[in-house]
């Protein structure tokens, strides 16, 4: 019997990378399986290269997406989507919010509901039972720091770890592919992520003022919503969307560019978010 292997496909330049090599090496003698867990407000380029390299790679992705009971006690379950009818207008983040509240560094749970939990469930649903398979996560070796520290509890492995992949082999080897990723690391796959630093954001606010439209009615809808001490906001120190507005149009300041380095306590605290968030990541 063939042992199990799903690959969490996130969207972004080192999980295609990852996937890819492992597809290649181990199609032959393990089951695979590769999800990738639409939030509805991923990139638009997220989505057209989550499409791209499964032709080009073969992977055969599936993409799932969030559903939500909102009675009390009733878990997150999916639904099977494809490029062409996955959301783009926030849906699924909408209905979590609409249960849970809004995340932040108290209460991260997008990436549990929103990633984590739907897969989950579309691998029960094909048979795949817990403890049954590994779970291929792409973070690279000069990321060690994000290694779960229940990873071996939780069957979770890190081929890009073992294999010493760090950012520049990434880079070199998606240069020579023919389907690039072509987001610049202050916009990611989740171009208004709450984990990214204020600069980033501020930056996106400034380039792309309509993408903060989404989180801005979020705010409106459901900060108060969900356990918690009352008026939740996402990002760092309850700030709001008007807040980073205001960042963005203080004198003097300096918009993030790629590959220049920043220290600023107040602006550059925060994830890379060059890519997206990760699901056996310790943050």
């Amino acid at each position: 019997m063939k042992q199990k292997l799903f690959i969490s496909f996130s969207g972004g330049k080192t999980s295609a990378y990852m996937s890819h090599m492992l597809i290649d090496e181990m199609r032959h003698t393990h089951d695979i399986c590769v999800l990738f867990a639409n939030t509805g407000q991923e990139h638009e380029k997220t989505l057209e290269y989550v499409r791209d390299c499964d032709r080009q790679y073969r992977l055969g992705v599936a993409w799932v997406e969030a559903v939500f009971d909102m009675r009390k006690g009733k878990g997150t379950k999916h639904k099977v989507v494809s490029f062409e009818t996955a959301a783009r207008k926030g849906e699924p983040f909408n209905e979590m919010c609409k249960k849970h509240g809004l995340p932040n560094s108290q209460f991260p749970h997008c990436t549990r509901e929103l990633k984590l939990y739907p897969m989950w469930h579309y691998l029960k649903s094909i048979g795949w039972k817990p403890g049954s398979y590994q779970t291929a996560i792409g973070i690279r070796a000069d990321e060690f720091d994000r290694i779960s520290s229940s990873a071996k509890k939780n069957n979770i492995i890190y081929p890009l770890v073992d294999w010493g992949t760090c950012k520049d082999n990434v880079l070199k080897w998606e240069s020579k592919q023919p389907v690039r990723l072509g987001i610049p690391e202050h916009y990611g796959n989740c171009t208004w992520c709450w984990k990214k630093s204020f600069r980033k954001l501020a930056t996106v606010a400034n380039e792309t003022p309509a993408i903060f439209d989404f989180p801005k009615m979020l705010e409106s809808k459901y900060k108060d919503t969900g356990a918690g001490f009352g008026d939740r906001q996402m990002f760092r120190g309850k700030k709001t969307v008007k807040d980073i507005f205001t960042i963005a149009s203080e004198p003097g300041f300096q918009a993030f560019k790629d590959s220049f380095i920043y220290w600023d306590e107040r602006l550059d605290v925060g994830s890379a978010c060059g890519e997206s968030c990760e699901i056996g990541a310790d943050e």
